[in-house]
């Protein structure tokens, strides 16, 4: 019976990531992105961490980096920045063979607007064709739901995940962050924090911690905005799943990148998702990407952050 349910669990993370992660994103969530970011930074912001000078630029400590950003999170979950803008976006979702051929490829094109103040994501083309006239007719009625005040249900699945994935102080204990250095982006300078596995023996509840265990990454703070600007997490070592039977995930990588669409307004302009494995006896890889592009504000600031 625990062996069922450990399969269980370890097919999850492949077919998790190829359809609850596509299927159940909105461009302004993604796992592993914003909510990581707000909820470590003060979380760990009493920490002492590394400081000091590279490259001729002194280095803020991590409690300094951390209040200004936690004090600009706060500003930004006033605002609703999403919701003021309208963009259209790019997805991409392609699974490989072990040989990296394309075995499947999905492909669409949204326009993203607020509703009733909410960011609302309505799709217009599938796979390079416009949709078809049952396509059409289900998004016009999923918008005019939205719009007479319903709010999209959830699946099981996705309130299952966010529950998993939901980042505790137990859980951020796990790692350690450290600010490494000042760099270029964009044409902006950024601080760049670098967080790690605490150790090697970490506590294991549920399956996620298996996985939650073994990543590592950095993230690129602007020292103008203190905006997070980009956001990389990767795997450190391969996971097996019941001994190895159930499957591999050998490769988990995800990119996040965000920028000033205006002056006071940031938002998520790339997210690149990566993994690799092997579930059962089948190797799969997928290569999941989103793009957005064509900012245009669509509804007035609220109001000017305090620096």
């Amino acid at each position: 019976m625990n062996g069922q349910g450990k399969m269980t669990k370890g097919r999850s993370i492949m077919r998790g990531g190829r359809k609850s992660f596509v299927r159940g994103h909105s461009f302004g969530i993604c796992p592993w992105s914003i909510v990581f970011l707000l909820l470590a930074l003060p979380a760990f912001a009493s920490q002492s961490l590394l400081s000091g000078a590279t490259n001729n630029v002194t280095l803020p400590s991590f409690e300094q980096l951390a209040s200004n950003v936690v004090a600009r999170s706060k500003f930004e979950r006033t605002q609703n920045v999403i919701a003021q803008f309208a963009f259209t976006k790019q997805r991409e979702l392609k699974e490989l063979d072990s040989k990296d051929k394309v075995t499947e490829r999905k492909q669409s094109r949204q326009e993203c607007f607020p509703v009733n103040g909410l960011p609302f994501a309505r799709t217009i083309e599938r796979n390079g064709k416009p949709l078809t006239e049952k396509e059409r007719k289900a998004e016009e009625e999923r918008e005019a739901a939205v719009r007479a005040g319903k709010r999209p249900a959830r699946s099981p699945e996705t309130t299952k995940r966010d529950k998993e994935w939901q980042f505790t102080d137990e859980m951020l204990a796990r790692y350690t962050f450290k600010v490494t250095n000042q760099e270029t982006l964009r044409g902006r300078p950024a601080w760049v924090v670098e967080f790690t596995p605490r150790s090697k023996d970490l506590p294991v509840k549920q399956v996620t911690d298996r996985v939650a265990n073994k990543v590592a990454g950095k993230v690129w703070i602007d020292a103008e905005d203190w905006e997070v600007a980009r956001l990389k997490v990767w795997l450190t070592e391969e996971l097996t799943f019941v001994g190895g039977v159930a499957g591999v995930l050998r490769k988990f990588e995800l990119l996040l990148d965000r920028a000033p669409v205006e002056p006071n307004a940031w938002l998520p302009t790339v997210i690149d998702f990566q993994m690799a494995g092997r579930e059962f006896l089948v190797n799969k890889r997928l290569h999941y990407r989103e793009e957005a592009k064509d900012f245009k504000r669509v509804a007035p600031a609220l109001a000017a952050p305090t620096k």
